[in-house]
């Protein structure tokens, strides 16, 4: 997870000879490296913003070369060592090598020497991405203090049997407010909190906030309590030392069971191949808690991957699910999605069913859960529990 720094004038960064746990992108304000030569101070270059730093000692695995000092005041986003390291190992061979290459002649190139003319010259940021990379970050700052700040929502939609239309469980999804920006989409600020590691924050979240909604429908309607909360997790959570640990307190806060809880993982987000991975799969599937895979079909999952995982669903993607009825390729797909789920013995789901043919199709073809705006779309809790939970309205029928 990356960490916003502010510097006022004359504050330094991190000194010539420390260690290298991390590098940083200059967001605004002007800094300068410096270096000390037979006991005097040697100003060797000024920059400003889009810059990074202190990425050539990480790459290198020395020391801190020169000392960062700020000359207006500056705002610094800081990237921990082992991300960098991670993403510069998963480059191409070839141009590993040649950056490689590049970071041998850069780490050796004799500094440069003291200038009685004045001040260090300002260097141009090298990085194309600047401007990407900050507003990256801020985002991710955002999505920080707004989940201290409540701008945070789950909302949930009904997952339904699709033979009788009654009411089986629910989907969790996140919503998000921003206070300037207005509503950020999910695929956006996910995908920001995978890239920056601050994907556990959110799954957090929802596991804490789903499980105490669906606590609180069942103290409203005790006739709710076979219904499933099916709440949304990264691959990277099943890595965590402490993830099981953390689910089985929140279910334990609220009153619920492992049974109660459906967790899925979106397909091209596979769980990582870790010992604390392999750790917390054995233990899931001990412990109860069900597990599905998400858009199913739009990935590259093989059948030898997921007979490792305790699966049982699968979920139809929608790009799938609601084409069926009209094209042959996609009703192709659908049936044989359906006819593995069968093999596997695990349950399937339907996501984005529209339309009455979309419903029938899906119901002809076998599939045995469905939502989909056919359905209801996401709602707030009270929404949910208005139309689904309160007594009067628990025999609607949303098919």
């Amino acid at each position: 997870m990356t960490h916003e720094i502010l510097l006022q004038p004359g504050e330094v960064l991190y000194h010539q000879g420390d260690t290298n746990d991390c590098g940083y992108i200059l967001e605004s304000g002007e800094i300068v490296l410096f270096a000390t030569m037979d006991g005097r101070r040697v100003d060797t270059e000024r920059r400003g913003p889009g810059s990074i730093l202190g990425e050539l000692s990480i790459l290198t695995g020395k020391p801190r070369a020169v000392s960062v000092e700020a000359v207006t005041p500056a705002r610094l986003f800081r990237i921990p060592a082992d991300q960098i390291l991670q993403r510069f190992g998963k480059l191409d061979p070839v141009l590993r090598a040649c950056i490689e290459t590049s970071i041998s002649f850069t780490a050796t190139f004799s500094q440069r020497a003291s200038n009685d003319q004045g001040e260090a010259p300002l260097a141009q940021s090298t990085l194309r991405n600047s401007e990407e990379l900050i507003a990256l970050f801020e985002l991710e700052r955002d999505m920080i203090e707004g989940l201290q700040n409540g701008e945070f929502r789950m909302h949930y939609q009904p997952i339904v049997h699709l033979e009788d239309g009654q009411i089986a469980g629910f989907e969790a999804l996140m919503r998000w407010i921003h206070p300037t920006q207005g509503f950020i989409p999910p695929d956006r600020f996910i995908t920001v909190a995978e890239m920056t590691d601050s994907i556990s924050k959110l799954t957090d979240f929802a596991l804490i906030e789903t499980c105490a909604a669906l606590a609180r429908m069942r103290a409203l309607n005790p006739a709710t309590q076979p219904l499933f909360a099916s709440i949304n997790i990264s691959g990277a959570d099943m890595g965590r030392p402490d993830f099981i640990d953390f689910l089985s307190h929140t279910l334990d806060l609220n009153g619920l069971t492992p049974e109660d809880v459906k967790l899925e993982v979106t397909e091209t987000a596979l769980v990582p191949d870790s010992a604390h991975a392999e750790t917390n799969l054995k233990r899931l599937k001990d412990f109860g808690c069900g597990l599905s895979i998400d858009d199913f079909g739009t990935g590259y999952s093989n059948l030898a991957y997921l007979k490792e995982l305790p699966l049982t669903a699968l979920k139809i993607d929608r790009a799938f699910a609601g084409d069926a009825h009209a094209n042959a390729v996609s009703h192709s797909i659908v049936k044989m999605l359906i006819g593995l789920a069968q093999e596997l013995d695990v349950d399937i789901v339907a996501e984005g069913l529209e339309t009455e043919e979309d419903v029938n199709t899906l119901r002809r073809l076998g599939c045995g859960l469905a939502q989909g705006y056919f359905f209801d779309k996401p709602l707030t809790e009270d929404a949910f529990v208005d139309a689904y939970i309160l007594p009067r309205n628990r025999q609607r029928n949303v098919a």
